[in-house]
């Protein structure tokens, strides 16, 4: 009984640690940052690339939020969820854009506003699922 104790506390810690590993930047995201070093063109590139994997993971953790979410409540996370878009999309200036076609300034403004909302989006599947 004890071991078992043991072994869901290891499972449970890991499983943290692997949540927490996935808020903010990836891996790539910072290797391609160091490579780019001050050429504004690879730093565009970089930040393109990371915004893309950071929108993905925001429409993961959307999904999941859905999923996890009483039937009853669901519109007003898919509405919550439209009025970031149109937040983001209006305040980093991209509307009707795709991501390849970003200027600097667009593509740093989409990655932090998309990165913030995924965290934050992880973080309040996190503590809804400690509950």
């Amino acid at each position: 009984m004890k071991k078992r104790l043991i072994q869901g506390l290891f499972i449970t810690c890991a499983g943290f640690s692997v949540n927490a590993f996935a808020l903010g930047y990836t891996a790539d995201f910072e290797a391609c940052m160091r490579k780019a070093q001050s050429q504004s063109d690879s730093i565009n590139t970089c930040q393109i690339k990371e915004y893309k994997a950071q929108n993905k993971r925001v429409k993961h953790l959307y999904k999941l939020t859905l999923k996890t979410t009483a039937e009853n409540e669901q519109a007003l996370v898919k509405q919550s969820q439209d009025v970031w878009l149109q937040r983001r999309d209006h305040a980093c200036n991209i509307q009707n854009k795709k991501a390849k076609a970003f200027s600097i300034s667009n593509s740093s403004c989409a990655l932090q506003m998309t990165m913030s909302h995924a965290d934050m989006m992880e973080v309040r599947l996190n503590n809804k699922n400690m509950k």
